[in-house]
């Protein structure tokens, strides 16, 4: 607990990046459709979807624990962005009860029972279950100022799916005050690459598009690191700015590490 106590962001929202992260380095079934993830806030209640295969026994049990990871030990694989074992506890920073439904597996966890947040209580999922998906169901604590949670999902920027893997879809529904409803849906599309090596990725937020021709460096020989180990190869990516015709649009770009860190100046995104 000492572990966790330490390791947990100070950021409240900081769980939906995590929850993002988890979600690009999910496993999916070839014949999946668009690899997505939805986040709908309702009466201090926050419901993920994603149309993963679902858990096995080997994610229950690292999912449950401190500090451990079912991707500690992919060989040399590049680009996995979780790499602790611990950021689904940044939950419990907003989180009274954590319920999950995934695969044949139904349970929750409870922040006030001795243990709460690392020993799971087998229980039904308290929402309708989503064929073809795990769902998460987050039970918001009575004192949490939910104004911030939907500042966020309202800030979130299709640039992120960039940088990302496998994840191509990001859908929001929120429900405010008085039932007031507020929705919006981020996407990307990877176009052929061009003769120069560069690809054209196209992103969507609702019914603004913008376009980025982006260049891949592979980078080997990377030295040992204890939070990655075995992992000696990665990428890096730099992403230009174009307009539809392809002319460049120079604007400041933020830096990614997978996920957004800041805007240093550049005029180019880069992971």
């Amino acid at each position: 607990m000492h572990s966790l106590a330490e390791q947990l962001y100070q950021k409240s929202t900081h769980f939906l990046s995590e929850l993002i992260q988890n979600a690009d380095d999910n496993s999916y079934e070839t014949s999946a459709p668009t690899l997505n993830i939805t986040f709908t806030y309702s009466n201090k209640t926050l419901r993920i979807d994603c149309n993963e295969i679902g858990f096995g026994k080997s994610n229950v049990e690292a999912i449950c624990k401190i500090g451990r990871s079912t991707k500690a030990s992919l060989g040399n694989t590049t680009r996995y962005i979780g790499e602790k074992g611990i950021g689904f506890k940044s939950v419990f920073k907003v989180a009274d009860v954590v319920s999950i439904s995934s695969g044949h597996y139904s349970f929750k966890f409870d922040k006030k029972e001795t243990l709460g947040m690392i020993a799971p209580i087998w229980d039904e999922f308290p929402d309708f279950r989503l064929p073809n998906n795990t769902s998460v169901l987050l039970q918001l604590s009575a004192d949490y100022d939910t104004g911030e949670l939907e500042d966020e999902l309202k800030s979130l920027d299709p640039r992120l799916l960039m940088f990302l893997r496998k994840l191509k879809q990001i859908n929001v529904t929120s429900y405010g005050k008085f039932g007031k409803m507020w929705r919006t849906s981020l996407g990307r599309h990877d176009a052929a690459p061009s003769l120069e090596g560069a690809s054209r990725v196209n992103l969507h937020h609702n019914a603004a598009f913008s376009s980025f021709e982006v260049i891949r460096f592979p980078v080997y020989n990377m030295p040992e690191d204890p939070k990655r180990l075995g992992c000696t190869a990665s990428e890096i990516l730099l992403a230009f700015p174009v307009s539809p015709s392809g002319e460049p649009w120079i604007a400041p770009q933020k830096v990614y590490a997978f996920l957004p860190i800041r805007d240093h100046g550049f005029k180019v995104g880069t992971v």
